[in-house]
Protein backbone atom coordinates (compact mmCIF):
# COMPACT_ATOMS: atom_id res chain seq x y z
CA UNK A 1 0.00 0.00 0.00
CA UNK A 2 1.01 3.24 -0.79
CA UNK A 3 1.37 5.96 1.90
CA UNK A 4 3.88 8.96 0.32
CA UNK A 5 3.70 10.38 -2.97
CA UNK A 6 7.63 8.61 -3.81
CA UNK A 7 5.93 5.06 -3.05
CA UNK A 8 2.69 6.43 -5.12
CA UNK A 9 5.38 7.22 -8.04
CA UNK A 10 7.25 4.01 -8.00
CA UNK A 11 3.79 2.23 -8.16
CA UNK A 12 2.77 3.98 -11.37
CA UNK A 13 5.81 3.89 -13.03
CA UNK A 14 5.64 0.39 -12.28
CA UNK A 15 2.17 0.24 -13.59
CA UNK A 16 2.80 1.67 -16.45
CA UNK A 17 5.52 -0.51 -17.73
CA UNK A 18 3.40 -3.62 -17.09
CA UNK A 19 0.56 -1.93 -18.64
CA UNK A 20 2.69 -1.60 -21.77
CA UNK A 21 4.23 -5.39 -21.38
CA UNK A 22 0.79 -6.31 -21.74
CA UNK A 23 -0.50 -4.77 -24.39
CA UNK A 24 2.75 -6.01 -26.28
CA UNK A 25 1.90 -9.60 -25.31
CA UNK A 26 -1.76 -9.08 -25.72
CA UNK A 27 -0.93 -8.10 -29.52
CA UNK A 28 1.49 -10.97 -30.03
CA UNK A 29 -1.22 -13.38 -28.71
CA UNK A 30 -3.68 -12.02 -31.08
CA UNK A 31 -0.90 -12.19 -34.57
CA UNK A 32 -0.66 -15.91 -33.09
CA UNK A 33 -4.57 -16.42 -33.30
CA UNK A 34 -4.55 -15.14 -36.47
CA UNK A 35 -1.88 -17.44 -37.91
CA UNK A 36 -3.58 -20.46 -36.20
CA UNK A 37 -6.99 -19.51 -37.82
CA UNK A 38 -4.86 -18.64 -41.11
CA UNK A 39 -3.74 -22.54 -41.23
CA UNK A 40 -7.23 -23.38 -40.50
CA UNK A 41 -8.48 -21.42 -43.34
CA UNK A 42 -5.80 -22.23 -45.74
CA UNK A 43 -6.61 -25.93 -44.95
CA UNK A 44 -9.89 -25.93 -45.11
CA UNK A 45 -10.09 -27.30 -41.66
CA UNK A 46 -12.28 -26.33 -38.64
CA UNK A 47 -9.88 -28.29 -35.92
CA UNK A 48 -6.88 -29.86 -36.04
CA UNK A 49 -5.50 -32.38 -33.76
CA UNK A 50 -1.05 -32.15 -32.82
CA UNK A 51 1.10 -33.69 -30.23
CA UNK A 52 0.11 -31.96 -27.76
CA UNK A 53 -2.53 -29.90 -28.77
CA UNK A 54 -5.94 -29.52 -30.35
CA UNK A 55 -7.18 -26.23 -32.05
CA UNK A 56 -10.83 -25.34 -33.54
CA UNK A 57 -11.79 -22.61 -34.93
CA UNK A 58 -16.29 -21.97 -35.16
CA UNK A 59 -18.12 -18.94 -36.04
CA UNK A 60 -19.98 -17.61 -33.20
CA UNK A 61 -23.00 -14.84 -33.59
CA UNK A 62 -23.63 -12.05 -31.16
CA UNK A 63 -27.04 -10.20 -31.20
CA UNK A 64 -27.43 -6.51 -30.34
CA UNK A 65 -30.40 -4.17 -30.31
CA UNK A 66 -30.56 -1.53 -32.16
CA UNK A 67 -32.26 1.23 -29.08
CA UNK A 68 -32.19 4.03 -31.38
CA UNK A 69 -34.56 2.52 -34.37
CA UNK A 70 -36.63 1.10 -31.44
CA UNK A 71 -36.84 4.33 -29.55
CA UNK A 72 -37.71 5.94 -32.91
CA UNK A 73 -40.64 3.37 -33.26
CA UNK A 74 -41.83 3.21 -29.55
CA UNK A 75 -41.05 6.33 -27.50
CA UNK A 76 -38.28 6.54 -24.64
CA UNK A 77 -36.50 3.28 -23.45
CA UNK A 78 -35.70 4.75 -19.96
CA UNK A 79 -38.11 3.17 -17.93
CA UNK A 80 -36.73 -0.05 -19.35
CA UNK A 81 -32.88 0.81 -18.57
CA UNK A 82 -30.26 -0.49 -15.79
CA UNK A 83 -27.92 2.12 -14.94
CA UNK A 84 -24.85 0.32 -12.74
CA UNK A 85 -22.27 2.43 -11.45
CA UNK A 86 -18.37 1.25 -11.04
CA UNK A 87 -15.03 3.15 -10.39
CA UNK A 88 -12.53 3.43 -13.19
CA UNK A 89 -8.89 3.94 -12.64
CA UNK A 90 -7.17 6.44 -15.13
CA UNK A 91 -3.21 6.84 -15.28
CA UNK A 92 -1.25 8.82 -17.26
Amino acid sequence: MCRTMNELESVVSDYRSMKTLLDDVTEQVKSLEREIISYLDTNEKLSETGKDFTVKVSTCERRTIDTKSLEADLGSLAEYQRVSQYRRLYVR
